[in-house]
C-alpha cells in the first residue's frame, strides 16, 4: 500500500512540474536553440487548443496528442512532430512549422481531417503551377526517385509535345521548383486535366511580356524568371507579334532557361542552331533535336 502511495505521489509531483511549465511556456520557446521536447511541445499545443473554435478537448495519451473535435478524436504523433521541429535551422523556420501545426488542428475542427488542405492551402497549389518542358528522359528518373523515397507507384504527370519533348507541371516554389506526380491534384480537389489547365493558365497569366534578343543569325526569347524561357512556346500565340519572322522558324532548346529560333530556309542560321541544341545545358535538359513551327505544332527537324 505504502509503495502505491508513494508511485502516486511521485506522479502528482511529475504532473504539477508538467503544469507548471506548461503554463510558463509560450511561442518564445521556439526562438531558443535547444531542441523542443514532446513534453514541451504538448503543452504549447494544449494551450493553442485551449477555446480554439471547433475542438471540445485534448490530452496527451502514449506519446499522442489528442485532438477531440466533433465527437472524433485524432491523434498526432509527439516524438515525430517534436523532431520535424527540431530538424528546422532557426527560429523562423520553427515558427512556421508550429504555425502549420495548428492549421492542421483548425482543420481538425473543421471536417475532423487533418490531411484536407485548408482553402489557402488550395490557393496557394493551384497558383504555384507553372508547365515546365523537359526531356522524355525525366520520366524514368522521376519514377527512380519517387522508389528511393518509398512511393513505388509514384509516377510523373506529364503530356508528350514532340520528339523527346514533354509537358510537365510544377509547383514554382520560393526556393525549389518541385514537379507534380500523377494524381497529386486530387487533394486539391483537381483532376490532372485540370492541374494541366491551372498551370497554362498561370503562364498566360505572368508572361504578359516578354522580350526577344537579337544575335545575328539567331533570336532568343527572354523573360523574368528565365528558368520558364522554354515554356513560352505553350502559349497561345508567342509569335504573334515578333517581326520579320522567317516563312520557316526552326527552334532550339537544349535547357529550359534558352529558346531559340531562326530562318529554316538558311542553312547557316540552322547550323548556328544545331550548334545550340548541341551545346551543355543549363542543367535541366529538354532537347539535342531541333524542332520546326507548324500549323499544327512542333515536329522534329532531321
Amino acid at each position: 500500500m505504502g509503495r502505491a502511495l508513494r508511485v502516486f505521489v511521485l506522479a502528482l509531483v511529475c504532473l504539477a512540474g508538467f503544469i507548471v511549465s506548461a503554463a510558463a511556456l509560450d511561442r518564445a520557446r521556439l526562438n531558443e536553440a535547444r531542441p523542443v521536447s514532446e513534453a514541451e511541445l504538448a503543452a504549447l499545443l494544449q494551450a493553442a487548443s485551449r477555446g480554439r473554435a471547433g475542438i471540445s478537448g485534448a490530452r496527451v495519451d502514449a506519446g499522442d496528442f489528442v485532438v477531440i473535435a466533433g465527437g472524433t478524436e485524432m491523434r498526432f504523433g509527439l516524438a515525430s512532430l517534436s523532431a520535424q521541429l527540431n530538424r528546422e535551422p532557426d527560429a523562423s523556420r520553427r515558427q512556421k512549422a508550429f504555425d502549420s501545426l495548428l492549421q492542421k488542428l483548425d482543420r481538425v475542427a473543421a471536417s475532423g481531417d487533418p490531411s484536407k488542405p485548408s482553402p489557402a492551402e488550395i490557393a496557394r497549389f493551384r497558383d504555384a503551377l507553372l508547365p515546365v518542358l523537359k526531356n522524355r528522359s525525366y520520366v524514368d528518373d522521376f519514377a527512380a526517385l519517387a522508389r528511393k523515397q518509398g512511393v513505388p507507384d509514384g509516377k510523373l504527370l506529364h503530356l508528350p509535345l514532340a520528339g523527346d519533348v514533354i509537358v510537365v507541371p510544377a509547383l514554382d516554389l520560393p526556393r525549389i521548383t518541385r514537379f507534380v506526380p500523377v494524381g497529386e491534384g486530387r487533394r486539391y480537389g483537381m483532376s490532372d486535366a485540370q492541374v494541366f489547365e491551372a498551370a497554362l493558365a498561370n503562364l498566360e497569366r505572368r508572361a504578359k511580356r516578354f522580350e526577344i534578343h537579337d544575335h545575328g543569325l539567331v533570336r532568343a526569347f527572354d523573360f523574368n524568371p528565365p528558368d520558364y524561357n522554354v515554356s513560352l512556346l505553350l502559349l497561345p500565340n508567342p509569335w504573334k507579334d515578333i517581326p520579320d519572322l522567317p516563312k520557316t522558324v526552326v527552334i532550339a532548346m537544349p535547357g529550359r532557361s534558352v529558346l531559340a529560333f531562326g530562318d529554316g530556309d538558311d542553312p547557316k542560321a540552322v547550323a548556328a542552331l544545331r550548334a545550340i541544341a548541341a551545346m551543355k545545358d543549363d542543367g535541366f535538359p529538354v532537347s539535342k533535336q531541333l524542332f520546326r513551327l507548324t500549323k499544327g505544332g512542333l515536329e522534329v527537324v532531321r
